[in-house]
């Protein structure tokens, strides 16, 4: 559940948000997330690699695809380089900062000293354990009272909300009433990454062991980019099945000449 105060001033920040359009990709109290803009497509990678030999094609061919699979399974950045991927997100404060500790990405945030913040704080539909093996990571609750977890988040990101706007309505400026707002108030970037960065992001955010909630924009975030690489992005995709299978085979072979 997420609380909303409206603002005048928020109200004339307001940016419209085309919810029909195919680049723009809704996650309900999680928030948001939109391709703004892209530079290059698949065909651009392959013209990247090919002006080594002094080459290059008007149209993708079938055959294209071999070589992009290629570049990356031989970790040939370069040609994933020469594109950018331009997206505006709406997320909890707290994603938002694990997200920038990807230096490759560029990023520029709406500013609490500049604007009021919509008051917008994400709360969970349902809360998790601590994990007890991995503890930086967390589990599905088995023994958790979520309406007593749901009723604490609740009222302590309300008494929040209602002490930052009262702050702003006795004077006090919004560089310091904004140190009261909760870590999981929604916040606002545009950031762009070329395709070799989005793709480290995204193999070490979309799995399992990931953050659930960064975890639902990596995934997001893939069906939006695979509409200008699709070429590109099936060619990562197979490649990460076949590594998975590699392993498994691997492991096999480990533990059957350990039994042996």
């Amino acid at each position: 559940m997420a609380q909303t105060t409206d603002t005048t001033e928020n109200k004339s920040n307001e940016i419209t948000k085309d919810t029909s359009n195919p680049l723009f990709a809704d996650l309900g109290v999680l928030g948001h997330m939109e391709l703004l803009d892209v530079m290059g497509d698949d065909l651009s990678i392959v013209n990247a690699a090919r002006v080594s030999y002094h080459s290059e094609s008007d149209e993708f061919q079938p055959r294209d695809k071999k070589l992009i699979k290629f570049l990356a399974k031989h970790k040939h950045w370069t040609p994933f380089e020469q594109n950018s991927i331009k997206f505006r997100v709406k997320c909890p404060i707290y994603i938002a900062r694990q997200w920038m500790k990807h230096r490759c990405w560029v990023f520029n945030e709406i500013s609490a000293r500049y604007t009021v913040f919509d008051n917008t704080v994400y709360q969970p539909a349902d809360f998790r354990e601590q994990a007890e093996i991995n503890k930086q990571a967390s589990v599905e609750a088995q023994d958790l009272n979520q309406d007593l977890a749901a009723e604490i988040y609740h009222d302590a990101y309300s008494k929040a909300v209602e002490s930052y706007n009262k702050l702003l309505e006795i004077g006090v400026c919004r560089e310091q009433a904004r140190g009261i707002l909760p870590v999981g108030s929604h916040t606002e970037f545009i950031t762009t990454v070329n395709l070799r960065n989005y793709m480290h992001w995204y193999i070490l955010r979309a799995p399992s062991d990931a953050q659930w909630e960064i975890q639902q924009y990596a995934k997001a975030s893939l069906e939006l980019v695979k509409q200008r690489f699709p070429v590109a992005i099936e060619c990562f995709e197979e490649l990460r099945a076949e590594e998975a299978q590699e392993a498994i085979k691997l492991a096999e072979l480990k533990a059957a000449a350990k039994n042996n």
